[in-house]
């Protein structure tokens, strides 16, 4: 009879276990309020005791956030069996702060605020602004290829750049006029520079991106039995800087091949198969549409990361409205008691973010020189 009612406490435990974990697993990261109590022994310190209490409300925050219960048998010396459940807790507690101490002549009391999850990237979940300039694209174009193959160039590039003009969550800056060169902008010195001084360069902001799109053409011949079928490959490429040092962030290709004629014996199938610049269009301005979208989809889905700046005891990062930080955001940077130290934004600014930390009682000038990551809004 035992053995059967801890099958069934155990089968229903482990069934809520499961569906708490999926439950909570939606979320990478919750805020738990707990409270923990220790009794005050007579042969012990009150640092003993409040950590105690500290220590079983911690437990307490982790059980919030899942569980997973096991269950085993042990024979006791007797020979009897003793089913006994063990619960441990499945997620980790990222940060926490206290709210408030209270003491008895009996008890320790601790009520804390937790951050307790797990910090795994599920792809993107929180699409934020992001400020693009784009710059001149360049063109490759087969010699061999058609005469009419130049026009097409001009007609899919343009394509590429109205539709990362028109994406959503995309803070547009076009200079498309002017040819991207990193290494002179990364080694000159406004200051001193005539241009500069007269008439200025663009340049790319921390926290901004920089696009150059490319396209590449060339002629395909491909012989199948006695007819030549001739094609074109077309390339899209676009990399992607990040910041005033345009380091290289990323790039997306896409090719796509279209036969434009053949040549052989049989005239009719000649005729069939010759296609000119309007029949062929169609598809590769789709494809052009498709490469921009790729882009524009990396892009607004990349991780906010900054550096901590502590100004007059503010923490402070140089990113704000225009790079798509919201108030209430979280952000996150490696602890030193607890695994991560968790932010919150308190004030946005066009270029820059005013945060405060969950722990209360960390000192701000600890975090200086800090990378930070952005999670998202609660």
């Amino acid at each position: 009879m035992r053995s059967l009612v801890f099958y069934l406490i155990f089968t229903l435990a482990a069934f809520f276990s499961v569906v708490l974990s999926k439950v909570f697993a939606e979320d990478t990261l919750r805020f738990i309020e707990t409270t923990g109590r220790a009794i005050i022994q007579n042969d012990e310190t009150i640092d003993s005791s409040r950590r105690r209490a500290l220590e079983d409300a911690l437990y307490l925050a982790a059980l919030h956030g899942g569980a997973k219960i096991n269950g085993f048998s042990a024979v006791n010396t007797d020979t009897s069996i003793q089913e006994k459940l063990v619960v441990q807790p499945s997620s980790q507690i990222l940060d926490y702060t206290i709210l408030s101490e209270d003491k008895s002549d009996t008890h320790f009391v601790i009520k804390i605020r937790s951050a307790v999850g797990q910090l795994k990237s599920k792809g993107c979940e929180n699409k934020a602004l992001k400020s693009l300039s784009i710059y001149k694209p360049t063109i490759e174009i087969d010699p061999s290829a058609p005469y009419w193959v130049h026009s097409l160039a001009d007609e899919l590039i343009n394509g590429v750049l109205t539709s990362i003009r028109t994406a959503s969550d995309v803070n547009l800056t076009d200079y498309s006029t002017i040819m991207l060169d990193r290494d002179q902008l990364t080694t000159t010195n406004d200051d001193y520079d005539y241009i500069s001084l007269t008439s200025g360069r663009e340049r790319t902001q921390y926290g901004d991106y920089a696009a150059v799109s490319s396209i590449s053409i060339t002629e395909r011949q491909k012989l199948v039995g006695f007819t030549t079928y001739n094609s074109l490959v077309i390339t899209f490429n676009t990399e992607i800087f990040e910041g005033s040092s345009y380091s290289f962030s990323f790039s997306k290709n896409k090719s796509i091949e279209a036969l434009f004629s053949s040549s052989g014996p049989w005239r009719t199938i000649n005729l069939l198969l010759k296609s000119s610049k309007s029949n062929i269009v169609e598809p590769l301005l789709n494809a052009a549409k498709e490469h921009a979208a790729d882009v524009t989809d990396n892009l607004v889905c990349r991780t906010i990361n900054s550096v901590i700046t502590v100004n007059n005891g503010k923490i402070e990062v140089p990113l704000g409205k225009r790079h798509g930080i919201k108030l209430s955001a979280l952000a996150v940077t490696k602890g030193e008691q607890t695994p991560f130290n968790i932010l919150r934004v308190d004030k946005v600014l066009e270029s820059k973010s005013i945060l405060i930390p969950l722990n209360n009682s960390l000192e701000s000038n600890k975090l200086n020189g800090k990378s930070i990551q952005f999670l998202g809004s609660m």
